[in-house]
């Protein structure tokens, strides 16, 4: 067998959980041992290696590096009591808007479910977060692993199972604002929804720039691979501005 890899952080407390203070802030790491353990940043203590611990720990480094949340913002292995007493529900990853929401046991922001990545991800197999989600008022839901991560708002007048998929999570910084922003606008595009938009700028495309449908389509391509681009900048937090967005402003 090959030597393991490991990837390490600084090994004192200060530097593991990181601060916030500009360009200067401390990026976390994945933090394992020869022993088959695992770092937990949130409860600073070494937990068993399983393919699901691996998950989450990877998506807290993410959470924090990439969307900006302090490790006093989060918290993992949280239960909730139902809304009628019978049973409770667990979180995997639990985040508030501040520190202070969380310390004042306030709703949380965003509630974390991950799996192993050998389980692709359906709604359906996320109810215990979702359920999480519900019974704490926390406006957004994320279901996670490796090979892919999918957002949902939660619906609090429906009942579990029909909470609706968006394209990110706020960022740490976001603005009331742009959270609520998040919450009443950003829904993904159902596949025939989708459809019929591709078929409306491919028209518009072919009759405004005189082309014909083999030239519009290739413009239309050109479109759509600037806006992976985008959404990959977008998703890295290189970026926050849609600048999709504001191009179309200024053609406007």
């Amino acid at each position: 067998m090959g030597k393991r890899t490991t990837k390490t952080v600084p090994s004192n407390a200060e530097a593991r959980k990181g601060n916030w203070n500009g360009d200067d802030r401390r990026a976390l790491n994945v933090e394992t041992n020869e022993r088959g353990q695992i770092f937990s940043h949130i409860r600073q203590k070494w937990l068993a290696e399983t393919p699901e611990e691996r998950v989450r720990q990877a998506y807290v480094v993410t959470l924090h590096n990439e969307y900006g949340f302090d490790l006093d913002q989060m918290d993992e292995e949280l239960q909730a009591l139902a809304r009628r007493g019978s049973g409770r529900a667990r979180a995997d990853i639990v985040l508030w808007r501040t520190a202070q929401d969380k310390n004042d046991s306030k709703a949380p922001l965003i509630v974390v479910e991950c799996k192993s990545d050998n389980i692709a991800i359906k709604a359906a197999d996320y109810a215990q977060g979702e359920a999480y989600a519900l019974y704490t008022n926390a406006p957004f839901f994320v279901t996670h692993n490796n090979r892919e991560t999918r957002y949902w708002r939660t619906r609090k007048e429906l009942l579990p199972g029909h909470c609706e998929e968006i394209e990110n999570i706020p960022h740490a910084s976001a603005s009331d604002k742009e959270i609520q922003e998040l919450i009443a606008k950003l829904k993904t595009f159902k596949e025939d929804e989708f459809a019929d938009l591709l078929h409306s700028c491919h028209n518009v495309i072919r009759n405004r720039e005189h082309l014909d449908p083999a030239a519009a389509f290739d413009e239309i391509a050109k479109v759509l691979f600037v806006k992976v681009w985008v959404e990959r900048e977008l998703r890295r937090k290189r970026q926050r501005q849609n600048l999709l967005r504001s191009i179309g402003s200024i053609r406007s």
